[in-house]
């Protein structure tokens, strides 16, 4: 009989103007301690952020995303 787990998930959006309240789904957060199991899918679409805001920090976007994986991933390149 397999296993049974329960995984818990977190939606990742990009946000870039706050005021108007819209949001861009780009990835998920995958966890699930029983598992041992903590991952993150990431795909961000440049070209459907401009709409929202036509001048983004996109340098920051990817820096920031990019943290999240790591921080998934684990190891010396999460941080402290």
């Amino acid at each position: 009989m397999a296993t049974e787990y329960t995984y818990d998930y977190a939606i990742v959006r990009i946000v870039p103007r706050v005021e108007r309240g819209e949001q861009i789904n780009v990835g998920v957060i995958l966890s699930c301690v029983d598992a041992d199991f903590l991952d993150a899918r990431i795909e961000s679409d440049e070209a459907r952020l401009r709409p929202l805001d036509p001048a983004p920090d996109l340098e920051a976007i990817r820096e920031g995303l990019a943290t999240i994986t790591a921080v998934c991933m684990g190891g010396a390149d999460a941080g402290p």
